[in-house]
């Protein structure tokens, strides 16, 4: 043993290289996942435009993605799995497999519960939806499309299931890979089933484009099963709630059910005030309520505007943070162990400033070419200039606060590294009534309407980094934003205010250059990515000209 420490052996080693491996290929199978995503988000809005058939289908979907962060993702991460690895490692795979039996039935008797619930709700709304008109039909395409969702909510669920086994015997890549299949999916029902079977139909083709979905939840079930079965995973279906086991997973699920339903609700939430306060195309455009008459504030598509919106800036955020805060962790929660407070305190300076340094470089171009980004990617079929204009202000609202994004990560895990998962919950939950205030009050004046739903995420957000910080600090008496941070912060902004700068002067050159190019889309490209690079690099010429520590790890890949 003595030799292998002279040697510099570690035999953590090959864990940890396996761990960076794998992470590796999870990095390419997502950022395939994304862009798949983006391909099919792109013929979405070349479908349906920002109008009431994209509002119903966004809203149709928040449901299976409300219950995947719930029982898939938070459930899963933080219950299942944990307990499933302990048992597989002390008393073997018999065990270990009685407890995925009993946990696979207990989820699907849960999610075919809710299911059943859920449709008998909408089932009382459409029978109390009396009359015809413009306004019966929009709140029908909602329902049907609410309806035909569901089945989907039980697959993605149960996927998520089968994913955290394979990633418990060693299996990252299927599971990583399962989403593209939906995408694929998507983009065939889409792009071609979609307009063959109901040509002209926008209704009709949104219904086709439910189907592929639901259809796609199976096939991903009917992909992941024979990879399960290579890995000898037994699967089979046990109603055991008596179970020691599923006890114990159980008094872990309920906690982790309710601080995942607080950062769910406030997305769900969001979704509902922008629906119902939605005016339909064709139908009055005011309401009552208690007695009090009133004219709706959101014009149809306001709620894909922000949804587009939202998966722009979270494209850079899952590209560039997401992988910083994943091997950040286990850095924090080393030195956290160790009780290494000094070391601590270091590391998450460096992961902070780095992560607000990436927030600040996309932000800033989020900010300066919104609109254009849009135009590029969606300004096609229905989806008119007026609504890159539209969704491109949503967009550079969601720049200025690309930074607190990218922190609340780090912040995060800096809580999760002193096994302190209860905090970062508690200070959502505090601040959710101000963000659903300040939507409800900002929708109404004329000059922001569905930008609200952006103002408020990012007030929110920036808040919950600042307190996360000011407790951290005080809990471990030491300076988190100390005069080196803050030194950094001023060289970013600096940064970015040359790079905002630079592209403010060259915009109307670079334009007149690209519209010499006759093909609209390669137009739209040059004048876009060409500004995206002029822009990127700005901030990162004058980040080396001051000397800024982040800049070097950024580009030497010191990390």
């Amino acid at each position: 043993m003595a030799a292998g420490r002279r040697s510099g052996y570690d035999p953590a080693m090959p864990a940890q290289r396996s761990v960076v491996s794998s992470a590796k290929l999870i990095a390419v199978c997502t950022l395939i996942s994304r862009i798949t995503g983006l391909a099919r988000d792109i013929l979405l809005a070349r479908a349906f435009g920002l109008a009431w058939v994209q509002d119903a289908w966004v809203y149709a979907f928040q449901f299976p993605n409300l219950f995947r962060r719930l029982f898939g993702e938070g459930a899963m991460a933080a219950a299942f799995v944990p307990t499933f690895t302990r048992m597989l490692e002390s008393e073997g795979k018999e065990s270990a497999w009685r407890l995925l039996a009993r946990t696979l039935a207990l989820l699907t008797v849960v999610l075919a519960a809710l299911i059943v619930v859920i449709a008998a709700i909408i089932a009382v709304i459409w029978l109390c939806s009396s009359g015809a008109g413009e306004k019966m039909e929009a709140r029908r395409l909602l329902l049907s499309l609410t309806a035909l969702m569901l089945p989907f909510m039980l697959t993605i669920c149960v996927l998520a299931l089968f994913s955290s086994i394979l990633n418990c015997v060693g299996s990252f890549v299927p599971a990583a890979l399962a989403p593209v299949l939906l995408n694929i999916c998507m983009i065939v029902g889409i792009g071609w089933l979609a307009p063959a079977l109901r040509p002209e139909d926008d209704h009709g083709q949104v219904y086709v484009i439910a189907l592929t979905v639901v259809i796609a939840g199976i096939i991903q079930i009917l992909y992941i099963l024979p990879v399960l079965r290579s890995h000898g995973v037994r699967l089979g279906w046990r109603w055991e709630l008596n179970d020691p086991a599923v006890k114990r997973m159980l008094r872990l699920v309920v906690p982790v059910l309710l601080g995942q339903g607080v950062l769910a609700f406030g997305v769900f939430l969001d979704a509902q005030i922008c629906i119902l306060l939605t005016h339909k195309s064709g139908t009055a455009a005011t309401a009552t309520l208690l007695g009090w008459t009133f004219t709706y504030p959101l014009e149809e598509g306001a709620l894909s505007a922000v949804t587009y919106a939202q998966r722009l800036y979270q494209f850079p955020l899952g590209v560039l943070v997401i992988s910083l805060a994943t091997a950040a962790l286990p850095a924090f929660s080393r030195l956290a162990t160790r009780r290494d407070w000094p070391a601590w305190t270091a590391e998450v300076r460096q992961s902070l400033r780095l992560a607000v340094f990436e927030g600040i470089l996309a932000g800033t171009m989020m900010i300066m070419l919104a609109v254009p980004i849009v135009r590029l990617l969606f300004e096609r079929g229905d989806f008119t200039a007026a609504d890159s204009v539209r969704a491109g202000r949503i967009l550079t609202l969601y720049g200025f606060g690309l930074w607190a994004f990218c922190a609340q990560h780090i912040v995060l895990r800096a809580f999760y590294s002193l096994g302190d998962v209860r905090t970062p919950v508690t200070i959502t939950a505090i601040l959710l009534p101000l963000n659903i205030a300040m939507n409800l009050v900002l929708i109404w004046m004329d000059a922001i309407r569905e930008a609200a739903f952006a103002i408020s995420t990012c007030t929110t957000s920036a808040l919950a980094v600042i307190v996360g910080l000011l407790i951290l600090q005080r809990r471990l008496e030491r300076r988190l934003l100390d005069g080196e941070t803050l030194l950094a912060t001023v060289k970013m902004l600096i940064s970015a205010s040359m790079a905002a700068m630079a592209l403010w002067v060259i915009h109307p050159f670079w334009i007149a250059l690209a519209e010499k190019v006759t093909i609209p889309l390669l137009s739209r490209a040059v004048e876009t990515l060409g500004l995206l690079a002029i822009g990127s690099g700005v901030f990162l010429f004058t980040a080396w000209l001051l000397r800024s520590r982040e800049f070097n790890m950024l580009i030497t890949r010191r990390r």
